[in-house]
């Protein structure tokens, strides 16, 4: 009973509340430079928060958010896809994406700014269903879900 109060509590705390952006983000597509401030500018997105405690290729589950990105794009779904990576290992992290050829962009959050202005809860409350104002719509991870991808579906299609 505990777990799913607390559980509520979470949801209710980030419902409607705006993911800020912190100033000078760096974005990396395997590994190298790249921009990605045109993410922020679709009217949905998908943002998930990893930080340094474990493995954060293992929690990122790259091979997972690639079928669930190019199942978005089959399904001509109007939504970025954000990842924030907050890492003590970034050689570590980067072969974890190239091993999985992983061509999305990634923030690499070097000074964990991210979760400084945000305040992230801890997996698996650190995905979240933007709208175009960064304000969280829905929370937890699509992926290895399929029920809350299709919740985040059906929230897309219908904004």
């Amino acid at each position: 009973m505990f777990q799913k109060n607390n559980i509520k509590k979470i949801v209710q705390e980030w419902q409607g509340k705006e993911i800020l952006i912190p100033a000078n983000v760096e974005y990396k597509i395997l590994g190298q430079n790249t921009s990605g401030s045109t993410l922020w500018s679709s009217p949905h997105k998908i943002l998930t928060y990893i930080d340094s405690v474990g493995c954060s290729g293992c929690k990122l589950g790259l091979s997972e958010w690639k079928m669930l990105i190019d199942s978005s794009k089959l399904q001509k779904l109007n939504v970025s896809f954000l990842f924030v990576i907050h890492s003590s290992d970034f050689i570590h992290f980067d072969r974890e994406v190239r091993l999985h050829e992983f061509n999305y962009p990634i923030i690499y959050d070097y000074q964990n700014r991210f979760d400084s202005i945000n305040h992230f809860h801890p997996a698996p409350y650190n995905t979240f269903l933007l709208d175009k104002d960064n304000k969280v719509q829905l929370i937890g991870s699509p992926i290895n879900n399929p029920e809350m991808w299709e919740l985040y579906k059906k929230a897309i299609i219908q904004q």
